[in-house]
């Protein structure tokens, strides 16, 4: 019985030993760990975007406490290295376009960072609203930008289709006129389209055919729909189309490649590379596009379009104040389609080239001097078999030359852009039906165009006042004012107010081409006295944007004046004569509706255009125009790494012709069409993508362009190398 209290006593000694061992171990460790902990390191991060798993280039980092902060930018790959950052240390990270995100810095040598993407960016920058940089928010003239993201999503690979599908915009096709779009119901001939902010010639029947230009050589589209001849000049009546080609990505070289194959035999291969040395920077890209359809043609059977497309852009950049390019780019494009028991042939070549640079002046003043030229080569041919006859054939060349000298500083404390453009337009034709002309062939027309406009206030107001004096050597002078003003009427809601001016000058078939079609029974004759159009304008709009909510609207209304038609004359030869006159008063006024949202990974967007036209000599609507448009699309991941894009389209029906009573004779019917797109990553910089568009194979009757179900199925190579 003595020893039980002995037993009792010696059994804990042990294990109070083990725990004051464990104890002080923990406290030792604890010890030692503290400091390593807060030991700096160097970390490297890897940001993408959350929905497609890219990297996102240009992201800002931040790490640190206010007393120790550590700054940098990720490149080209997504990635930047931090050095001198503690695991105690607290990461941001902004990029334009994403919400931004702050977490506490997680333990390891690599972290990743995925961004959810806003639905509309407005610290993004455009250039089309004001002819230099600013951000979206800042402009004072509602924008809306395609984005390349977004421009991948419609799978398209040609401009046209990429822009017919944004908000307020409608296709306006014709053969061989090809396709074009119409902004605020006024129509494709009387909306401008620049490339990196310079217009290109190549109009065949007053329509710029969009699809003729590639999009892979596209980094984004900005869209300013109503007038913006103040800033553009002719043309820019309906709104101005701006597209802005691709620059070389933070790296040493890049490199891309895409195989494209379809049903309606498309065919589609596209390369490009970049290459940056020091303050060089190169981006150069080619393409071959060959489909069995022709623009503005809705029977395939016979239908061609083969393209061929060459871009080249030399970069020198020392500092972010001074730089120099050149570009240069090339379209070979041959058409073909069915008219009647034969063929109709379109042999077109697009060239444009530019030279351009940046300078400051000291302070916030800057200069910038441009040189362009565009050209556009057009044979027309017919034959009665599915080969043109070598050496037939009507040829026509537009060509422009135009020296653009752009001021942009402040004075006074007012924000000012200005400048001053001269041009010398020319055109020729082989059949020798130019009025005018000594040898009826070619005729020359120079014009003169300074601008300028102020910006007043800044900050959460401003007012911009501007105006264009235009003087042209065969149809005189015309001033286009404007005024439009900005309030940020909140962090989230801004307001835009506009009225303005636009015209357009009559263009050289409208003036002096004499146009005989015997085979049709008709011939048309230009009118050298033709006056400009002109339209008077007000706009209105809204834009809220909250994180991952938006909205935007935008109410417009525009009088134009002295359209230039062809009006039958008497004649007494059997043709039906027509003759370009200014006969023509009409108006256009609707509204645009915009609302987007990110959920997580995933977005979605939704678009409703209301528009009203009226002729004033009739009373009845204008042809061709939709009143009801809609677009929604919804994109995000699904499963195995796929992500899908899903898009719906719906034009209302429209009238295109009367009879007597004023009721519509032909009606083209309403659109509604659905595109599927599945794109799925994989290794070494590939991605698969399938898709379909129209996929239910819907064929309103009376639509220009063909719009039959296609499936295709592309492969495309992205590589980046270093960091320059």
């Amino acid at each position: 019985m003595h020893h039980h209290p002995s037993l009792r006593v010696a059994r804990p000694a042990p294990l109070c030993a083990v725990t004051a061992l464990a104890a002080l171990t923990l406290v030792a460790f604890a010890l030692v760990a503290a400091p390593l902990a807060a030991q700096p390191r160097t970390t490297v991060v890897r940001v993408t975007d959350a929905a497609t798993g890219r990297p996102v280039s240009g992201a800002e980092l931040r790490v640190g406490t206010p007393d120790h902060v550590v700054r940098a930018r990720t490149d080209a790959r997504g990635l930047a290295r931090l050095p001198g950052v503690r695991a105690t240390d607290s990461l941001r990270v902004r990029a334009v376009g994403y919400v931004a995100t702050a977490a506490p810095l997680p333990a390891g040598d690599t972290v990743s960072v995925r961004l959810a993407a806003v639905p509309l960016a407005l610290d993004q920058l455009v250039v089309t609203a004001a002819r230099r940089p600013q951000r979206l928010a800042d402009a004072v003239v509602t924008t809306e930008v395609v984005s390349r993201r977004e421009i991948e999503q419609t799978g398209a690979s040609d401009l046209a289709s990429v822009v017919a599908e944004q908000t307020g915009v409608q296709a306006q096709a014709g053969t061989p006129s090809g396709a074009g779009v119409m902004l605020q119901g006024i129509g494709a001939e009387r909306v401008l389209v620049l490339l990196d902010g310079q217009p290109l010639v190549g109009r065949i029947s007053g329509n710029f055919d969009l699809s003729r230009l590639p999009t892979a050589m596209v980094e984004r589209v900005e869209v300013v729909r109503g007038p913006q001849s103040t800033l553009y000049g002719s043309e820019a009546m309906g709104g101005v189309v701006n597209i802005i080609t691709r620059t070389a990505p933070d790296a040493r070289w890049s490199g891309t490649a895409t195989l494209l194959g379809g049903t309606g035999g498309r065919r589609d291969g596209t390369l490009g590379a970049t290459l940056t040395r020091g303050d060089w920077s190169a981006v150069a890209g080619a393409g071959l596009r060959t489909t069995h359809r022709a623009p503005g043609v809705a029977d395939e059977a016979g239908a061609l379009a083969d393209r061929g497309d060459g871009s080249l852009t030399l970069r020198w950049a020392p500092d972010s104040a001074r730089s120099a390019e050149v570009s240069a780019l090339v379209v070979d494009e041959r058409q073909r389609w069915r008219s009647g028991p034969g063929y109709q042939f379109a042999d077109n070549v697009q060239t444009a080239a530019r030279l351009t640079a940046s300078m400051p002046l000291g302070g916030t003043h800057r200069l910038t001097p441009t040189l362009h030229l565009s050209r556009f080569d057009h044979l027309s041919r017919a034959a009665q078999g599915p080969v043109p006859v070598a050496g037939t054939g009507d040829r026509q060349r537009q060509q422009l030359l135009e020296a653009e000298l752009l001021y942009a500083g402040r004075l006074a404390g007012a924000a000012v852009d200005a400048g001053v453009e001269a041009r010398r337009e020319s055109i020729s034709s082989s059949d020798g039906r130019i009025r005018g002309a000594e040898d009826g062939r070619a005729r020359t027309l120079h014009s003169a165009e300074p601008f300028a406009q102020v910006e007043l206030g800044g900050g959460a107001w401003s007012v911009v006042p501007g105006a264009r004096l235009t003087w042209n050597e065969q149809w005189g002078s015309r001033l286009t004012p404007r005024v439009a003003t900005r309030w940020r009427a909140t962090d989230a809601l801004t307001l835009r107010l506009s009225t303005g001016r636009g015209f357009r000058a009559p263009d050289f078939k409208e003036l002096y081409l004499d146009f005989l079609n015997d085979a049709a029974g008709y011939a048309v004759s230009g009118n050298p006295d033709l006056r400009p159009e002109t339209s008077d304008n007000v706009t209105a709009g809204a834009e809220w944007s909250a994180g991952r909510l938006y909205a935007r609207t935008q109410l417009y209304w525009n009088r134009l004046h002295d359209f230039i038609e062809a009006r039958p004359v008497a004649s007494d030869d059997g043709l039906q004569h027509f003759a370009y006159a200014n006969v023509a008063e009409a108006r256009t006024a609707g509204a645009d509706l915009e609302l987007g949202v990110v959920l997580g990974r995933s977005r979605a967007e939704a678009a409703y255009s209301y528009l009203d036209t009226e002729d004033r000599a009739t009373g009845l609507a204008l042809l061709g125009r939709a009143p009801h448009s809609a677009r929604a699309t919804l994109s995000g991941p699904l499963l195995a790494g796929v992500r899908g894009t899903l898009t719906g389209l719906y034009t209302g029906s429209a009238p295109l012709a009367y009879d007597v009573t004023g009721r519509a004779a032909r009606e083209r019917e309403a659109f509604a069409r659905a595109d599927v797109r599945l794109a799925r990553a994989l290794p070494r910089g590939l991605e698969l993508v399938v898709g379909v568009d129209n996929l239910f194979d819907a064929r309103p009757a009376q639509w220009e362009a063909a719009v039959a179900r296609r499936l295709y199925t592309a492969l495309s190579w992205t590589a980046l190398g270093g960091v320059p």
